[in-house]
């Protein structure tokens, strides 16, 4: 395509590019998709890994950000609308992730049509879809047909350029059959009401995205005044859980947009509580809807980062990416294991499978006298006993930690060392000593003073170590199920 229209950049994917090829007879190509734009337009364009080898898609960003979706959809002949419907899941899942934050335009051709003058499955099918996702021509549409068979035999309107909001399109054309056109089809084209500015300067290809922290080139004044705007609400809480959870913030990076939310839903939280928390208050009901908006885009992001993954490890599987994935799948953020394997038996119920992990960790938990050998059980015994009459002896006046007793543990923390699952190290709390010692040591007060370990404290990452012998004690692959579909094999 590129040697075909040099002044153009373009995506294009080959509807039968994962076919088996026969070398004794070669089949006639059934063509494919493409995207074409200007090279000034270049780095206001992303290429999306979202689709497949007959939907692809784009964003452009400009005054009204655009979601360009292309599709040569399946023709219609025998059982071909299980093809066709699993096209349509995957523009409808592309629309989902990008309807709040772009305008849509799909386009292509659809084999099927919208007019009413035919309604077999394709055409049935098609039009509940937009029917459903609230897609039109923009204008009035046009009658004419798009699609002419090559004897003349018959003629139809199956290509289409369709958006979600009508005043993005300001005219709309079918161009007549002409002599000189060797295709099946006629060009469909439309005026938008949108203007994307040229930007002329080349792309880095070269950039390279920079994931370690580089602590020695920090600002150590602007971090430190970061953590200093949060740090007085901390220390006036008294309950150590909330305390914990005010101090973590967020796990992810959050987008300018989830940020937007994130701000809104902690007005909207002080404005409640100044009003005393009243759960029929009308600023309670505008908390839970800005609450249930920022989940809905954080689940969004979230799966166009998980589907992103998928692809590239389709598109390109090494080692890299499966510790990814595995990193991945063992995130609280991310949902759970789609199936258990339980005493021989599989297990996709997950209620049924949040009762089993219970189990286990409940019996493990469990003391079982059998286990240790008597002498030692008897010490931990003794030791239990000391520690608790300690602790009634200085319940009255408990002795406190200091500040200067925190920045000194703090200084012997072991650096280089992995993140906790907060993504915090010890370089975080060793660059900012002294404006965290002071939340340190109100937690670590609050937790003597009322006896309460946060429950923060008691969460860990669990690492499986892969063997290469023992690879499938991990995980295995369910039979009849895609590649992402895993399990416990064992606990």
């Amino acid at each position: 395509m590129k040697n075909l229209v040099p002044s153009m950049e373009n995506y294009t994917r080959c509807s039968d590019t994962n076919d088996p090829r026969d070398s004794f007879k070669l089949p006639k190509g059934k063509g494919g998709v493409s995207i074409l734009w200007p090279n000034s337009w270049t780095n206001n364009v992303k290429k999306l890994k979202d689709g497949n080898e007959r939907v692809i898609a784009i964003l452009i960003t400009t005054s009204q950000d655009i979601c360009i979706i292309n599709a040569y959809m399946p023709t219609c002949n025998t059982d071909s609308q299980y093809e066709y419907r699993e096209c349509l899941d995957i523009i409808f899942d592309i629309i989902q992730k990008y309807q709040e934050t772009h305008k849509i335009i799909l386009c292509g051709d659809l084999n099927g049509t919208l007019l009413d003058s035919r309604n077999n499955k394709h055409d049935k099918i098609l039009k509940s879809f937009v029917s459903e996702m609230g897609l039109s021509t923009g204008v009035n549409k046009d009658e004419r047909h798009s699609f002419f068979h090559h004897a003349w035999s018959s003629s139809s309107q199956i290509d289409y350029i369709l958006v979600n909001d009508k005043n993005l399109i300001s005219k709309y054309n079918i161009d007549e059959k002409s002599s000189i056109n060797l295709s099946a089809h006629t060009s469909v084209s439309v005026k938008t009401t949108i203007e994307i500015p040229a930007n002329t300067k080349p792309a880095n290809k070269n950039k390279k995205a920079k994931f370690k922290l580089q602590w020695d080139e920090m600002d150590k004044r602007q971090y430190n005044n970061l953590i200093q705007q949060d740090s007085i609400s901390v220390i006036a809480e008294n309950n150590v859980n909330t305390q914990m959870d005010m101090l973590k913030g967020p796990k992810w990076k959050a987008s300018p947009e989830v940020q937007i939310l994130l701000r809104s839903c902690r007005d909207l939280y002080k404005q409640w509580q100044e009003v005393g928390k009243q759960k029929d208050h009308p600023m309670a009901t505008m908390l839970r809807n800005e609450k249930r908006k920022l989940r809905s885009k954080i689940r969004m992001e979230q799966a166009v980062s998980r589907q992103n993954l998928y692809q590239q490890i389709m598109d390109n599987p090494n080692s890299q990416l499966f510790y990814r994935l595995i990193n991945r799948n063992r995130s609280n953020q991310q949902t759970s294991t789609n199936c258990l394997k339980i005493d021989e038996a599989y297990n996709f119920v997950p209620e049924e499978q949040r009762k089993s992990f219970a189990k286990y960790y409940e019996d493990l938990s469990v003391p079982k006298e059998n286990i240790y050998e008597n002498g030692y059980l008897n010490l931990c015994k003794i030791r239990q006993q000391l520690y608790e009459q300690a602790m009634d002896k200085e319940a009255e006046d408990p002795e406190q930690f200091t500040e200067t007793e925190v920045m000194k543990a703090i200084g012997k923390l072991n650096t280089k060392k992995s993140a906790d699952e907060s993504g915090i190290t010890a370089e975080h709390l060793q660059n900012s000593k002294s404006t965290v010692s002071p939340v340190l040591t109100s937690i670590f007060n609050n937790i003597i003073l009322k006896r309460t370990v946060p429950v923060s404290f008691k969460f860990g990452i669990l690492t499986p170590v892969l063997k290469k012998t023992k690879r499938s004690n991990y995980y295995e692959q369910l039979p009849g199920y895609n590649s992402y579909t895993y399990y416990w094999k064992n606990f």
